[in-house]
């Protein structure tokens, strides 16, 4: 069963792809997305390969040989990469960081220091110390691997519950999976 299944859809894959004069193999997987990671209810994607459209982690493929990236589910990715195992691990992978990141932000922090109005928060997370600063003017810190931001994403860290997402992606980046 697992022979038609990868059959039908390496046709259906290279079909797209010859349709667009893509090349149909030496892509790599550039990066990828979890499309609900900020928000659960968000919809899920839709494979630009094989149009379905129940996919959560996109792989965003790239190829020197083609003018831009393809957004495209696990088989796909795949299939384009040459390497189908490849890419159920990094699926894998990034299921497991959702995991976690559920259970980072429904863990607790420890006040390790409180001097007037400032307030300092910590906790482990996978071998690495996390500290959060919450300064004067709700101005908040966060500092991981020896590196201390107040803004993130082009904007500033403006309470608690999002200084707890940035500790995450310092602490865990979706880029440590590729």
């Amino acid at each position: 069963m697992e022979e038609i299944y990868s059959e039908f859809y390496l046709a259906k894959c290279q079909k797209r792809l010859k349709g667009w004069r893509a090349p149909l193999d030496g892509w790599y997987c550039k990066k990828i997305i979890d499309v609900r990671e900020d928000d659960e209810e968000t919809p899920l994607a839709t494979c630009e390969l094989c149009d379905c459209s129940k996919v959560r982690f996109i792989h965003v493929m790239d190829h020197m040989l083609y003018f831009e990236e393809i957004r495209v589910g696990c088989i796909c990715a795949g299939i384009m990469q040459g390497d189908i195992l490849a890419a159920k691990e990094r699926e894998r992978l990034m299921k497991n960081r959702a995991k976690r990141r559920k259970n980072f932000v429904a863990g607790e922090w420890k006040e390790t220091a409180s001097m007037g109005a400032l307030r300092t928060y910590t906790r482990m997370h996978r071998g690495q110390r996390i500290w959060i600063s919450v300064y004067p003017g709700n101005r908040h810190y966060v500092r991981c691997n020896e590196k201390s931001i107040s803004r993130y994403k082009g904007r500033p860290i403006r309470d608690f519950y999002s200084a707890v997402y940035v500790a995450f992606d310092l602490a865990d980046p979706v880029e440590d999976l590729l």
